[in-house]
């Protein structure tokens, strides 16, 4: 756009100089002359930011309009912020300590839950019935992070429980669950003492209608897990 704005003065200049004009005249002259030399230099800027916007759009290049036609990069490539977790509007229920093996309530008739050494155990009522056997879920020793277990309720599995298991450094005070743009507080339970490892559990909506052998589709979802203070201990999206 520089070069254009020379030549254009260059031709103006020119002009100027074959034309001879009374004493006079020479003030209305160049006044004409300046103002036309400013509405050609509007021109051309106006016809070179046209342009440019034009190449920005067919590249998805970010304009900047503080500093005029500066381009700072295309928009794919601009970084971005890590999301923040959501958190639900009503405050998180109170962790709670319980003893190897006592059989934790889930809030659902025959749902329950134990905790152990380096188990979790679940009894969910469509299996178990009111009969006394769970299914236990463990880790490798020197894992560290999040996970969740996916238990449907049928007849029309419109609901289903998320068992959420946090193993690693630091004492879980909070569960959070993120589906659909929605948070859900986990109700969070361990061991006396620093067993490494705490679990929680929330009801929500079901993912699959029926109880079949296909993967759990847990796209979308978001766990995380903090400690007293709100400190991040895990972040993590599981994929199946």
């Amino acid at each position: 756009m520089r070069d254009t704005e020379d030549m254009v003065r260059g031709a103006l200049r020119d002009e100027m100089a074959r034309v001879e004009v009374a004493d006079w005249s020479a003030g209305p002259v160049q006044a004409h002359v300046r103002r036309q030399r400013r509405g050609r230099r509007v021109a051309v800027g106006a016809s070179a930011l046209a342009a440019a916007l034009a190449v920005v759009a067919g590249t998805g290049a970010v304009l900047s309009a503080e500093r005029g036609s500066r381009i700072v990069g295309p928009a794919s490539s601009a970084s971005r912020a890590p999301s923040v977790p959501l958190v639900p509007a009503e405050p998180a229920p109170e962790p709670l300590v319980v003893e190897p093996g006592r059989q934790l309530s889930l809030e659902r008739p025959n749902w329950w839950m134990q905790l152990k050494d380096q188990e979790i155990c679940v009894h969910d009522a469509p299996a178990y019935g009111s009969g006394p056997g769970c299914a236990g879920s463990s880790w490798a020793p020197g894992t560290t992070g999040i996970t969740m277990k996916y238990s449907g309720v049928p007849p029309l599995y419109g609901e289903a429980l998320y068992n959420l298991v946090y193993h690693g450094p630091g004492k879980v005070a909070r569960m959070t669950m993120e589906l659909d743009g929605r948070a859900y507080w986990a109700v969070v339970a361990s061991l006396p003492g620093s067993p490494g490892y705490a679990s929680g559990y929330v009801w929500g909506p079901g993912l699959k209608p029926s109880d079949d052998a296909k993967p759990d589709p847990f796209q979308g979802i978001r766990l995380v897990a903090y400690d007293a203070q709100g400190t991040v201990l895990a972040d993590d999206r599981p994929s199946t």
